[in-house]
């Protein structure tokens, strides 16, 4: 207790002191205070499990073990202590001792375990063979993952021995869909919407597709023959920037909600003609599903012909399974054949490590089949450490097409705005394969002429 007061009093010195470190130093103190915040919401729920044992929450006042916490623990965001409160109860359960165990050497996260704790009991009935502590542990070796990862880990499982019930989920989910609207003091409106799975992931590949950032471009220098200057498309070779989109990421969200519903409605009333290029491309959702699975769906709904099958040889049966959208969302086979049923199919032919070998193209998909299978190989921007959606990402060539370098897929990868900006500032170069790119952050490797090697 003695050396908790120290260490406690010590943090409260670290943040007049900061300024004393290097940039080196600033990094490190904020990868081990992560990490040691981790490390000690572990050691919280370990000692309310004790705390539990011993009979301390019982004899207080608290109506349960995270009103409990919540008094050790004042000021701390509720959440956090209602997670440690929950975990707290499962640990001092003696059938979760893997869970004990994982979280005394470090092998877990508290919110990894609360969710391992609340995924298992689920997923358990469908597998009558698993054991459970097996099958906690394998949630738990997860745990660098993140929780969204050990969530989608359950609907993969789903999916593959139990599709009917994700089926069922989305039904519900369907029936229990709402959107209502309240007028504020401010005079603003607040809409509410709660969407089943499916729906969600068509919406939000729709929103995110058309709320990226939009600089805009600068003066070229050039004008007309009126004195006008010119605006246009910033190249690479320019010294100057675009203006920054300065929106905040809720008010681009919102003027992509407000350009898509007048666009349908214009559509609809048919005041507008339907959209075509940029808009009408971009907002397509994008999902990997297994062909067979897609197939089979169909045929017995009565949209495909019987063609293709007996009469060569060649039955396909069917395959329980989910579909991965590029945005890492999970949905049941259902409902992707439903939404295929009324979509312009892409078909992308895999190879054995999922590398895009062929991908087919939709007259309406503005960038082609050939930035769909870029999409499917990086999902996101591939300058390590960053996760922004492909749709927030240009398509970057590599070696540049003025040095020689060819528009092929495995000349491409995905690069925000941002490190976009990085790579040609610093002149970096990746290696790319069929199924991913690693970049190389050592500057002036990229070449800058025609003909020219690497840099030295």
């Amino acid at each position: 207790m003695a050396l908790l007061g120290e260490f406690a009093t010590a943090l409260e010195e670290w943040p007049v002191a900061l300024w004393q470190l290097d940039e080196a130093a600033l990094g490190e103190v904020v990868g081990s205070m992560l990490r040691m915040g981790s490390r000690m919401e572990n050691v919280a729920a370990l000692a309310t499990a004790d705390a539990l044992g011993r009979g301390t929450v019982a004899n207080s006042t608290a109506t349960g073990a995270p009103a409990w916490v919540a008094r050790q623990a004042a000021g701390v965001e509720p959440t956090v202590t209602r997670r440690v409160g929950r975990v707290g109860v499962d640990c001092a359960d003696p059938r979760n001792h893997v869970v004990v165990d994982a979280l005394a050497n470090g092998a877990a996260s508290v919110p990894v375990a609360d969710v391992a704790l609340r995924e298992v009991p689920r997923i358990l009935p469908r597998l009558p063979t698993a054991d459970r502590d097996d099958l906690l542990g394998r949630y738990l070796s997860l745990s660098d993952h993140g929780c969204r990862t050990l969530r989608q880990f359950s609907t993969r499982i789903l999916g593959q021995y139990a599709p009917e019930r994700l089926v069922r989920d989305e039904e519900h989910q369907q029936d229990c869909e709402s959107v209502f609207w309240a007028d504020l003091p401010s005079g603003l409106t607040r809409f509410v919407a709660e969407l089943s799975s499916g729906h969600a992931a068509v919406v939000k590949q729709a929103l995110r597709a058309l709320s990226a950032p939009a600089p805009q471009p600068c003066a070229t220098g050039t004008g007309d023959p009126d004195g006008v200057p010119n605006t246009g498309t910033l190249l690479e070779t320019a010294t100057s920037a675009p203006e920054r989109d300065t929106r905040t990421p809720a008010k681009r969200r919102a003027d992509a909600l407000v350009r898509l519903i007048d666009t349908a409605a214009g559509v609809l009333d048919g005041t507008s003609p339907r959209p075509v290029g940029e808009f009408g491309g971009t907002a397509k959702i994008l999902v990997t599903l297994d062909y067979n699975t897609l197939y089979e769906g169909l045929r017995d709904a009565g949209q495909l012909g019987q063609h293709g099958s007996d009469e060569d040889g060649f039955a396909p049966t069917y395959l329980p399974g989910i579909g991965r959208t590029t945005d890492g969302d999970h949905l049941d086979a259902g409902t992707l054949r439903r939404l295929a049923c009324d979509a312009d199919l892409i078909p992308a032919v895999l190879g054995t490590e999922s590398e895009p070998l062929d991908v087919g193209r939709a007259k309406r998909l503005f960038t082609g089949g050939l930035r769909t299978a870029i999409i499917h190989r990086d999902q996101h921007c591939t300058f390590p450490g960053c996760d922004r959606p492909p749709d927030w990402c240009d398509a970057h060539h590599v070696r540049p097409w003025w040095a020689g370098g060819e528009t092929t897929l495995t000349n491409a990868a995905l690069l925000c705005a941002r490190h976009h900006t990085i790579v040609h500032r610093d002149l970096l170069t990746a290696t790319v394969t069929k199924t991913g790119v690693t970049w190389d952050l050592t500057p002036g490797l990229m070449p800058t002429r025609p003909g020219q090697g690497p840099a030295a």
